[in-house]
């Protein structure tokens, strides 16, 4: 009678188990074959009233700002399985004031930032994702970089400045011997830095396609320092992290769950959530003049589909604008994006909101009111 007891529970949640998947495989059948009208490609670059719009870019998936807030550092995303594939991207510079792209030089020093194991060859190419930009203890400027290539890997550079404008040196870098596959970075004054973890690396679109029905958890947020190595925040665990922002006055760390439709607010004293925000798949995430500011999408998995190849995903989007305390909201801009692509990042600078996109050759400014 015991083992009966014992043994129905544990059918039902076989039952439950099979029935999910079912689910999932039909609606995997139903995104692969259904006919749906695709988007038309946007080939021009043209500004509108909703944004002003700035082309040749290869996907500027996220941007980090120079000390003296004339020019962004551009991640030009080459994409991440099983989403996309991975290719070869780019980091680059935009002069803010003159709305204009330039080059940003690369010199190699030795890895006195990273994992000493940890090697790259000049010629190795890069695929930047998200990226971070602090002062160290010691004054210098660090660049964060999570790279998809050569293998998955946080590159670190140092910020110099270079006859009135801006240059890179190779300073290390640190491989997660794909143990993690990130998204995002945020660093500390020492040197050390968080990251998202978003799920194993050998994820299959099925399976991904699985969490995106069921926010089942896929990840967690990563520590790294050079004498401990790797930590895993298991409190932080939830359905694929994406962007993440250290609060370094207040020792606190906002993560967006891009399955999860949420933002959680993380004191790290405590590991207590200590703020909630609730939005479709929020990505990127700045902390920016005392307020943090969040991009989500307004579109679901069967409108993503309408992109087919195109270049410029032109699907909606938002940023708001939260309270750095505890993620109450501020204000939300909402944004059509006809001439832009989908929305990964929205950062401020003075009275306009500037935009990046993971689906776009171009970025964006917003003029707020």
């Amino acid at each position: 009678m015991v083992q009966i007891r014992i043994l129905i529970p544990r059918l039902f949640k076989l039952l439950v188990i099979g029935i999910l998947i079912l689910i999932a495989v039909i609606c995997i059948s139903i995104i692969r074959y259904l006919q749906i009208e695709p988007l038309e490609p946007l080939e021009d670059c043209i500004s509108n009233n909703e944004m002003e719009v700035i082309c040749e870019f290869l996907n500027p998936e996220d941007l980090a700002i120079t000390p003296d807030e004339e020019y962004f550092i551009v991640s030009e995303y080459g994409g991440q399985s099983p989403i996309q594939e991975v290719t070869p991207g780019n980091l680059s510079l935009f002069h803010i004031p003159t709305r204009t792209k330039k080059f940003l030089p690369i010199e190699y020093s030795l890895n006195t930032w990273g994992d000493v194991n940890c090697l790259r060859d000049p010629q190795d190419e890069i695929g930047p994702h998200g990226i971070d930009l602090a002062q160290r203890d010691d004054g210098s400027i660090q660049l964060a970089v999570v790279s998809h290539l050569p293998n998955e890997r946080v590159e670190m550079f140092e910020l110099v400045k270079n006859n009135g404008s801006w240059s890179l040196i190779w300073r290390g870098c640190v491989s997660t011997d794909e143990k993690y596959y990130l998204n995002d970075v945020s660093l500390t004054k020492s040197g050390s830095f968080f990251a998202s973890h978003m799920f194993d690396i050998n994820l299959s679109l099925s399976e991904w396609l699985f969490s995106y029905f069921f926010k089942f958890d896929t990840g967690f947020i990563i520590s790294w320092n050079s004498e401990d190595g790797f930590n895993e925040l298991s409190k932080t665990a939830g359905s694929y992290p994406n962007g993440i922002m250290l609060d370094r006055e207040k020792n606190n760390l906002t993560v967006n769950y891009n399955l999860g439709d949420e933002t959680l607010l993380f004191d790290l004293n405590t590991m207590e959530i200590i703020g909630k925000f609730k939005a479709n798949s929020p990505d990127n995430v700045v902390l920016r003049e005392n307020h943090i500011w969040v991009v989500s999408h307004n579109y679901n998995i069967f409108d993503y589909q309408k992109c087919g190849n195109n270049i410029n995903c032109t699907l909606p989007w938002s940023v708001t604008q939260l309270d750095r305390n505890d993620l109450s909201v501020i204000k939300t801009y909402s944004f059509k994006s006809k001439n832009m692509g989908v929305g990964t990042v929205g950062f401020k600078v003075k009275d306009e909101l500037w935009l990046g996109s993971f689906r776009s050759n171009r970025i964006a400014v917003h003029k707020l009111q």
